[in-house]
């Protein structure tokens, strides 16, 4: 496992001006945020733009394995935010469905370019209940949605890692993603698991990992109270039980990112950020390790 930050911690920054801070404060890997997938996007030719900006880090030292794919539909500059809404690969609308297919494939050829391993994805279709669709035709939308997002991702070095989400979305427990891993049965499907979305929804994070075993391949590592999703680092105010954790990581042997989404730490002035910034590093280093004891 090697230490990263997803790059949302900088959301303020564009992508270059985020890469050479990491850079400076020692992170050699990073998830790269849709935040900043988005500037990069609207660059043009996302194969362009994502081998262009592939470079750049490099030439500092940075690299981006993990990504995570869109979870709004337009970015976050201040241009942007009138027609934001929420990103759902699986809607309801015909027309809908076909232009987050659209939206997923210039995001997999984006990630592809910057070199990333591991793309993040949230399952979708969360308001087809609400727009009257049975559990059953749900998880077939859902399933028809994977499979061609995987489908097209295949060959591009890109895996498909499906995060836990919350109750109701279809990939809360293990039992939900053995359903549907084994509906889909495509072997560029894999599992993110986000420590926070688990401790939240009263799931053991250890239980989990042992039962993900090989098909974990990416992380969220994030602390919480038990009632919010409050993107803390470990070891603060936050109630994850981080021993059993690492212990299990080590047992299942994962060797993808540990990978800090910890935006809850960002609101202050930029120099506590920084400083935050740097004991995040040494505190990954030490949980990795020391497996956090």
């Amino acid at each position: 496992m090697l230490p990263s930050m997803w790059t949302s911690y900088l959301i303020e920054q564009y992508p270059e001006e985020m890469a050479v801070t990491l850079a400076d404060h020692g992170w050699t890997r990073a998830e790269i945020s849709d935040e900043h997938g988005h500037d990069l996007l609207k660059r043009g030719d996302p194969t362009a733009a994502g081998e262009a900006f592939r470079r750049f880090a490099m030439d500092h030292g940075l690299s981006f394995p993990q990504g995570h794919f869109y979870l709004c539909n337009k970015g976050f500059r201040p241009e942007d935010r009138e027609s934001r809404g929420p990103a759902d690969i699986a809607p309801a609308d015909p027309k809908a469905f076909e232009q987050a297919m659209a939206d997923m494939r210039r995001w997999i050829d984006l990630f592809a370019a910057l070199g990333v391993k591991a793309g993040v994805l949230h399952l979708g279709g969360r308001e087809l209940a609400a727009a009257g669709w049975s559990e059953e035709a749900i998880f077939e939308r859902r399933c028809e949605a994977l499979t061609r997002v995987a489908d097209y991702a295949k060959g591009t070095g890109v895996l498909i890692c499906l995060e836990n989400l919350g109750r109701g979305s279809g990939v809360c427990t293990m039992d939900d993603f053995e359903r549907l891993l084994e509906a889909v049965n495509l072997s560029n499907v894999a599992i993110c698991l986000d420590t926070g979305h688990a401790h939240m929804n009263g799931i053991d994070n250890a239980d989990f990992i042992r039962r993900a075993g090989s098909r974990l391949r990416a992380l969220h590592i994030a602390d919480n109270l038990g009632n919010g999703d409050h993107h803390m680092l470990p070891y603060g105010r936050g109630t994850v039980a981080w021993t059993p954790v690492m212990t299990a990581l080590r047992e299942v042997g994962y060797s993808g990112l540990f990978n800090f989404e910890v935006p809850g730490e960002n609101s202050c002035p930029l120099p506590v950020r920084l400083a935050k910034l740097d004991y995040a590093l040494n505190l990954a280093r030490w949980m990795i390790e020391r497996d956090g004891r």
